[in-house]
């Protein structure tokens, strides 16, 4: 899933759940950072260094990112049992992704009883990205291979490109027994839909017995067939109807430390953020460039920014704990 979900949607959903605009904000960016925090930033505060999460990776080459990142924030393990999961090979995997599984919800729970909106926000992501990332598994392994001839490694999805992700996409994958081989992502988003609003309804002690009501607008938003909108005008009609804020990857960034010419000092998009980080593994991973630390703002940890890393903190460590040795060294 891209922002259209993780951010415009979700704000969208948790405005109809009962959330004033700043929590919705607050739940709907903390969900999309999850996807745009790829380099750690070395912060000068006032109390010392302070370095942030990644939390998304692009790599195939660094097996540590697998259970640091893509594991516990993009590709939660789920359940045996799932039906939909049956292979042509009639293989099974520990690690394959399935939606709603027991142990995700159980990850989704214990944010949800924090009452913090940024772990909540957080763990929303990778709830939803468990029906986009179905049938996939966080490593790189044959197990995610779709083509026998692509020379792109079997990690996640990266073999079915952006095609898991894309709300209107239509898709076949040819592991899968036939009957669940056609894959309709439009079907699997308003899934996730249906069982985010539930759950932050039942958050804020209020009936969810309306979905077909908030459903019947979503689809409005996002176009009732596939490709009636492009991206752009979903967006569009997301900020102008629903008043829902322009998603500005740089944001809480840049109230939290001064952008500089190596961190970016305007968003200038997802292109930008993918040539940073490949800057950062290839000249700071390798020590052939020395990393250069940003300077905090006054009020640094109290920013948004600060909330959410140590949110991110936290539900990378109950990840961990509910999954046990999927994820141990």
């Amino acid at each position: 899933m891209n922002h259209e979900f993780h951010y415009y949607t979700l704000h969208y959903l948790a405005s109809q759940a009962g959330f004033n605009r700043e929590e919705a904000y607050v739940l709907a960016y903390s969900s999309q950072y999850l996807d745009n925090a790829l380099v750690s930033y070395e912060i000068e505060t006032e109390r010392g260094p302070y370095a942030t999460l990644v939390t998304h990776h692009f790599g195939f080459w660094n097996r540590r990112q697998e259970k640091e990142v893509w594991i516990p924030f993009h590709f939660f393990p789920g359940d045996d049992s799932f039906e939909p999961a049956r292979r042509v090979d009639g293989r099974s995997n520990p690690y394959n992704v399935t939606p709603n599984s027991t142990r995700l919800k159980r990850y989704l729970i214990e944010a949800l009883k924090s009452r913090n909106l940024y772990r909540v926000g957080i763990a929303l992501h990778t709830y939803a990205d468990s029906w986009a990332h179905q049938n996939f598994s966080g490593r790189n392994e044959e197990w995610n291979r779709v083509d026998e001839n692509s020379v792109i490694p079997p990690i996640g999805h990266a073999q079915a490109l952006a095609s898991p992700d894309n709300l209107d996409g239509i898709w076949e994958d040819p592991r899968l027994q036939p009957a669940y081989r056609l894959v309709r992502n439009r079907d699997r988003f308003f899934a996730a839909a249906q069982k985010i609003y539930a759950y932050l309804c039942t958050f804020n002690r209020r009936p969810f017995d309306d979905w077909e009501l908030v459903a019947h607008k979503l689809e409005e938003l996002l176009g009732r067939q596939a490709d009636e909108k492009s991206g752009k005008e979903r967006v569009l009609d997301f900020i102008i109807d629903q008043d829902v804020p322009e998603y500005r990857r740089n944001e809480w960034r840049g109230q939290a430390f001064f952008l500089n010419a190596s961190t970016g000092d305007e968003d200038v998009g997802s292109t930008y953020d993918k040539l940073l980080w490949l800057r950062n593994e290839v000249l700071h991973e390798t020590k052939l460039v020395e990393k250069r630390p940003v300077r905090a703002r006054p009020g640094f940890y109290g920013s948004h920014l600060y909330r959410w890393n140590e949110a991110a903190i936290v539900q990378r460590r109950s990840a961990i704990q509910i999954l046990g040795t999927l994820v141990s060294d």
